[in-house]
């Protein structure tokens, strides 16, 4: 117990730089007549991507009745059942998110989210208010380039368009054979590519936002010709946000719930209760509209000068 650290990750400073820089980003929303909501961090329904594990806990309301509930993974859905109440504004909120299984230098198990809405916004509009709100926060402005471009670019192949043999000697020739698996659905393949090659090499001098990502990678997106219409954005290596043109229709995203929780099932994973509140504020008539989500701690440590997102939060979850 004598050797047990008390005190924050966080020095005094970055504890101040946090706050400032916080301020500073809600005062890009507010100025932009956005309305700040609140929403649970706890949810009745489960989120079935396959690839988030999601924290539980059980609400006991006496002896005999107790509910499983879920720690959200984000404040996507209870934000959409607000804007399908006809708010008629853009809205953001600045909260906790969940997610099990992730820790690292870049990741905790509790983080903090940056995620806002736009009516009426296709994706086009999205990307040049991104673009507004990093150069509000003085990064340098981002190069664009689409997903198909980017695999040309770095290893001459069209993700869009390769086979088997053409991927199995990319994993030969870049050493990572091991994770190869000719069995396997050819756009996970390709998508391993992405993360362990593409990724880390990516914004080093400034931010890069890649677009046009397969449909096969679909969750609660608009699709277009097999494209799905969102984007994600990387800075020096790391993920800092991703952006959807939002999907509309209640029976499509029902239809990939199920087929979540179908994936689940093949992969041995829990099934998760779908989010029929969500559905049914959908079918009363979800705008259109456009969202963005950004890992706000990783945004803080980059701007704060940091390697960790530990060196930016108050206590990991080693420490709390």
């Amino acid at each position: 117990m004598m050797n047990m650290k008390w005190k924050p990750n966080i020095s005094n400073k970055n504890i101040i730089k946090r706050a400032y820089f916080i301020k500073q980003i809600r005062n890009f929303f507010d100025n932009r007549n956005f309305i700040e909501v609140e929403t649970p961090i706890l949810s009745q329904s489960g989120n079935t991507n396959v690839y988030l594990h999601q924290l539980t806990t059980k609400l006991v309301y006496n002896s005999k009745h107790s509910k499983k509930l879920y720690l959200v993974t984000s404040p996507e859905y209870h934000m959409k059942r607000i804007l399908a109440a006809k708010i008629k504004k853009p809205i953001y909120q600045i909260c906790h998110s969940f997610r099990n299984g992730e820790y690292g230098q870049y990741h905790n198990p509790e983080f903090t989210m940056l995620e806002w809405y736009c009516p009426n916004f296709n994706l086009y509009n999205l990307i040049d208010m991104v673009q507004q709100f990093f150069l509000f926060l003085r990064f340098p402005v981002f190069k664009k380039i689409s997903y198909k471009n980017i695999f040309l670019s770095t290893l001459n192949i069209n993700p869009f368009n390769t086979n088997h043999n053409i991927l199995f000697n990319i994993f030969k020739k870049l050493k990572l054979i091991h994770l190869y698996n000719k069995n396997e659905n050819i756009y996970i393949m390709i998508q391993i590519l992405f993360d362990l090659y593409i990724i880390p090499k990516l914004g080093f001098h400034y931010p890069v936002l890649i677009y046009n990502f397969p449909a096969y990678q679909k969750t609660t997106e608009m699709i277009n010709n097999n494209i799905a219409i969102r984007f994600e954005l990387f800075y020096k290596g790391v993920e800092l946000g991703n952006g959807f043109q939002e999907l509309t229709s209640s029976d499509e995203q029902y239809k990939r719930f199920e087929e979540d929780n179908k994936k689940r099932c093949l992969m041995k994973l829990p099934q998760k209760k779908i989010d029929y509140y969500l559905l049914k504020a959908m079918k009363s008539g979800m705008p259109n509209c456009s969202g963005m989500a950004i890992g706000l701690d990783r945004l803080i440590m980059f701007l704060c000068k940091t390697k960790s997102i530990h060196d930016i939060i108050s206590f990991s979850i080693k420490q709390s």
